[in-house]
């Protein structure tokens, strides 16, 4: 029976195509086009994604957030992709998986951050990810399967959502449900469809100056920790990975170009910021960056001070957090994330008129960046100032129309300045990305009833509702 849930999950992740032999050979003409539009792709994604929020937790951290999608994004304009429109999650698991979803919906894991060795690992996931999505292998999946309707796919789709949020065996016994009938044809072509992801993705990785011999380092060493443990993380459960296709891929990295070996500080930072929540206990978090607080490496030892900056921070030892930020950010001028952490700090620790200042100025420096904005607008609502957190919170909604996070912070300004209509409506707007479709309909129309004298916020309103209400019922 696991092995039956094993590949559920497997199929439903990885999504088959029949290629021929020779994989390098070019596809003419896209068959699935006539069958499931890149459009219906894209709004079956975001369905799934409304359905995973709801069900699992999502980081809303935003300095890894605008990272990850720094990262993504750097990769994905390297990549086959056309026109990239993707929606980027960070779980908040220690697992180490990664998963992309039709229509360019991709996750990974806070897990793989702490696992991987550097940022061309998690690259080259990364990499093998939009692999799936610019081949549309989901798309070519639901070619081969004759048998298998939209709603067969969409009920899988759901089901890995309960899977990744940690209810697996829930999850899997919903993909068993919908999918059992269809294992033994697909099996194969997951399979060739993977290595293709392989190939695309090292392409993609070398052409975006990163080392393309990082991803099968990473898969092998998952690979022999499997072997070693003998439970294996999640990601070997949705992608399968065998010694001869560790072999192939390591063959092809020596056919592309290997650039020069570089270390990434905000990787360093990224690791030690996930460490610093990880970690169980503050007071072990805080003895686990006291033993890297003497690293010959400067960049290895700027990331241990960091992380125990934010272990006090986390402790609310705030003077200890604040000493060691100030240290890091008179060294390092450069660093805006040392100038964002001296914000968080004052933000935690109510001193707000502190934290405005340092999220400015790096608002002066970085115009668009979304950590300051965030931390702006958060030490404005928490100085009960929502008058001033509103412009600093619209051009996020403008830029992020589908980030919940944002949707509450914008519901809190409007609360608090007394404008009802538009607090209903922002938290409508958050329950609805969360998948709760009932409450969002529900907070809607309370809106509408307090709208009724404005005929255009009216109107506005009236058709953001029915347009919720058939997305909500849209059936593929």
């Amino acid at each position: 029976m696991k092995f039956l849930q094993r590949v559920c999950l497997l199929l439903c992740c990885l999504v088959a195509s029949p290629i021929s032999a020779n994989d390098d050979l070019p596809v003419l003409g896209d068959p699935t086009a006539a069958l499931m539009s890149a459009d219906q792709e894209y709004r079956l994604g975001r369905a799934w994604l409304r359905q995973l929020r709801g069900q699992t937790s999502i980081m809303s951290d935003p300095l890894i957030q605008e990272y990850v999608e720094s990262l993504v994004y750097q990769l994905a304009s390297f990549s086959d992709l056309k026109q990239p429109d993707l929606d980027i999650v960070v779980i908040n698991s220690r697992q180490i998986n990664a998963f992309a979803v039709p229509g360019g919906v991709i996750g990974l894991n806070a897990g793989l951050f702490l696992n991987a060795e550097d940022e061309a690992e998690v690259g080259g996931v990364v990499a093998h990810e939009i692999a799936h999505v610019s081949q549309r292998h989901f798309a070519r999946r639901y070619l081969d399967s004759k048998k298998m309707n939209t709603a067969v796919l969409a009920a899988m789709l759901a089901s890995l959502a309960v899977a990744i949020a940690g209810e697996g065996e829930a999850g899997m016994a919903g993909m068993a449900a919908t999918q059992a009938a269809a294992i033994h044809s697909q099996l194969a072509y997951s399979r060739q469809n993977e290595r293709e992801a392989d190939r695309v993705g090292m392409q993609t990785l070398a052409a975006a100056g990163m080392d393309p011999d990082a991803m099968p380092r990473f898969f092998e060493r998952m690979h022999n920790e499997q072997q070693f443990s003998g439970d294996p993380p999640e990601f070997l459960l949705t992608h399968p990975v065998t010694e001869s296709r560790i072999a192939d891929s390591r063959a092809r990295a020596r056919t592309l170009p290997s650039p020069p070996m570089s270390v990434s500080a905000h990787y360093l930072l990224v690791q030690a910021r996930l460490r610093a929540s990880f970690i169980q206990g503050d007071d072990q978090a805080i003895a686990y960056f006291e033993r890297y607080s003497n690293e010959r490496s400067a960049l290895a030892l700027q990331a241990a001070r960091y992380g125990l900056a934010l272990s006090h921070l986390r402790a609310n030892h705030y003077d200890q957090a604040r000493t060691l930020m100030e240290q890091l950010a008179s060294l390092y001028p450069d660093e805006l994330w040392f100038r964002l952490g001296l914000a968080e700090i004052a933000v935690d620790a109510a001193q707000y008129e502190t934290a405005i200042k340092e999220a400015q100025r790096v608002l002066r420096v970085s115009p668009d960046d979304y950590a300051a904005s965030i931390l702006l607008s958060k030490a404005y609502l928490r100085s009960k100032q929502p008058g001033q957190a509103l412009p600093v919170l619209k051009p996020l909604l403008n830029k992020r129309p589908t980030d919940p996070y944002i949707w509450d912070l914008a519901a809190d300004a409007y609360g608090n300045g007394g404008d009802r209509v538009r607090a209903l409506h922002a938290r409508a707007e958050s329950h609805f990305l969360r998948g709760n479709a009932g409450k969002a309909l529900q907070q809607m129309e309370y809106a509408l009833q307090d709208a009724e004298d404005d005929f255009a916020l009216y109107s506005k309103l009236s058709g953001r509702m029915k347009e919720m209400q058939r997305l909500s019922e849209e059936q593929f």
